[in-house]
C-alpha cells in the first residue's frame, strides 16, 4: 500500500482512492516504523517480515482484543474486526470493512501488507461441516446462514489469535499459522516450527470440542479436519487488477485433501507434520490423494471414540 497526500490506493480497484482513516494513518506510520522506512518510502516485498511483527507487537494485539470483543461474526480472519451487526457498524468508518482482495479480511490490514509476498514453512488446517449440503436442502437460506455463522463462530474463538483465518468456503474454514506472525522476533528453527505444529493439533482438538464432541450429547456440527506444514508462498498473489490476500502452495493443496478424507469428529494429519509434535499421534496409515503419484504418509486422529 502507498499513501499520498490524503489518500490511499491499492485496495479498492486499480486506479482507485479514498482518503484513509485515522487508524489506517496511525497503522501506517507504526509500520513505516517498524520497517525503518521514511514516511514517503513504499513498502516493498522484502517488508513482509516487518508487516508480521508489526502486527504481533502488544500494542497491537491488545487492539485486536477490544475488536474480537464487538459483536458479530463473520470477521476479518486477521485482527478479529467484525464485518457485521453493531460491531461492523461501528468499526467501518475506521476503515475495518471487507477487503475486495480477500472478502475474509478487513480492507485495513490488506492494505497495510506489502505487495507481494514471502516464502517460507506455514502450517495449515482446513475444517469442513460433514452433509452440511444435504442438510442445507431441508432448510431456509435464513437458517443456513444462521448455522453457518455458528459455526464461524466456533472457528474464530479457537483460532484466533494465534491463527490467521483466511478462507470462510461455504461450510469450510481454513486457518494459516505463520511463525512469524505467532512468534515475533523469534528464530524460525526447529523449536519453532514444534510451536506451530502443538498449537495446530490443540486447535483441532478445541474446534472439535467446542462444537459438542466429546461429550455425551450429539455435536452440534459434524466435523473434519486436515492438517499440514510445509512450504508456502504468502502473501498478496495475482497480478494488478485482479488478486488474493492469501497463500498457495502444496502445503494448502495437501491440507485440503486430507480434510477430505478425515471422517466426522476425526482429525487427519500429514506425517511431515506428525513428525514435529513430542510424542506420536494417532494412526498411521498411508491415503490416496489427488494430484499426489503415490500414496500419501498420514495419521488419523480420533480423539471421541470410533477407530483406535
Amino acid at each position: 500500500m502507498r499513501v499520498k497526500g490524503d489518500e490511499i490506493s491499492g485496495d479498492d480497484g486499480v486506479g482507485s482512492a479514498r482518503r484513509p482513516s485515522f487508524v489506517q494513518r496511525q497503522a501506517l506510520k507504526g509500520l513505516l516504523k517498524q520497517a525503518r522506512k521514511h514516511p514517503d518510502e513504499p513498502l516493498t516485498p522484502a517488508d513482509w517480515e516487518s508487516y508480521w511483527r508489526y502486527a504481533a507487537q502488544p500494542s497491537s494485539l491488545a487492539f485486536k482484543r477490544v475488536l474480537r470483543r464487538l459483536p458479530t461474526t463473520p470477521r476479518c480472519g486477521y485482527c478479529g474486526a467484525p464485518f457485521a451487526g453493531l460491531g461492523g457498524r461501528l468499526v467501518r468508518p475506521l476503515g475495518y470493512r471487507p477487503s475486495r482482495k480477500n472478502p475474509n479480511i478487513c480492507s485495513t490490514c490488506v492494505e497495510l501488507a506489502p505487495p507481494g509476498g514471502m516464502t517460507l514453512e506455514i502450517g495449515v488446517l482446513f475444517a469442513d461441516l460433514r452433509g452440511f449440503t444435504s442438510d442445507s436442502e431441508s432448510r431456509t437460506p435464513a437458517e443456513v446462514s444462521i448455522k453457518l455463522r455458528r459455526f464461524y463462530a466456533h472457528a474464530e474463538k479457537v483460532f484466533f489469535p494465534e491463527a490467521l483465518i483466511d478462507k470462510l468456503i461455504g461450510d469450510e474454514v481454513m486457518a494459516l499459522y505463520v511463525p512469524p506472525f505467532m512468534m515475533p522476533g523469534a528464530s524460525i528453527d526447529d523449536d519453532a516450527h514444534r510451536h506451530v505444529a502443538h498449537v495446530m493439533l490443540e486447535h483441532a482438538r478445541e474446534l472439535l470440542e467446542s462444537v459438542g464432541y466429546g461429550t455425551a450429547g450429539v455435536p452440534d456440527f459434524e466435523v473434519g479436519i486436515g492438517l499440514d506444514f510445509g512450504e508456502a508462498f504468502i502473501g498478496n498473489i495475482g497480478d494488478t487488477a485482479v488478486h488474493d490476500f492469501t497463500a498457495v502452495g502444496d502445503v494448502v493443496n495437501t491440507a485440503s485433501r486430507l480434510q477430505g478424507h478425515a471422517a466426522a469428529g476425526e482429525v487427519l494429519l500429514s506425517a511431515r507434520l506428525a513428525r514435529l509434535l513430542p510424542t506420536p499421534v494417532g494412526v498411521p496409515e498411508q491415503v490416496v490423494l489427488k494430484g499426489k503419484q503415490e500414496p500419501f504418509d498420514a495419521r488419523r486422529v480420533q480423539w471421541f471414540g470410533g477407530r483406535p
